[in-house]
């Protein structure tokens, strides 16, 4: 291949390469990495072991116990507050998290979820205690994942 030709295509790989950071997301957009948001010590305080990614929410990251419960951790990016409201078929209430639009939802089968206000969307912290060794009551476990999770949120 002639020289001519070479520099060019060189010229074009080479702009594609670099260390420049990612776009941001477009304003409203708000993202969190629900698995990284815990520390050791929240997760020790909290009963709960690391989180794995869930297979079929990319953004939401499930978190075992040894007592039997989970919890999962959703960046609803789409979901507002009004959206839930509208999925919800037992109870639904407003409510603010540090000063931060929420909401908790009373699921069937032992099941709450505290979410708040981000970005276009909404996270979620759902507490799951089916199966739990000893009672628990899941609107407070998820109340007290979410008091761990919020202060953790770009505003």
């Amino acid at each position: 291949m002639p020289a001519a030709r070479v520099l060019p295509l060189l010229v074009l790989l080479v702009a594609g390469c670099g260390s420049a950071a990612p776009a941001p997301p477009p304003p409203g957009e708000a993202r969190v990495d629900t698995c990284a948001v815990f520390g050791e010590a929240d997760l020790k305080a909290l009963e709960l072991s690391q989180g794995q990614r869930m297979p079929n929410k990319p953004t939401g990251c499930m978190l075992g116990s040894p007592r039997g419960f989970r919890v999962f951790v959703i960046n609803e990016e789409r979901v507002t507050i009004a959206d839930a409201e509208k999925r919800t078929q037992i109870s639904f209430s407003r409510n603010k998290v540090n000063g931060r639009s929420g909401f908790l939802a009373v699921g069937e089968e032992s099941s709450c979820t505290q979410g708040v206000e981000f970005g276009a969307g909404s996270l979620h912290v759902l507490a799951n205690v089916t199966g739990a060794q000893a009672p628990i009551d899941a609107c407070d476990l998820a109340r007290r994942v979410m008091d761990v999770v919020e202060p953790k949120l770009p505003r």
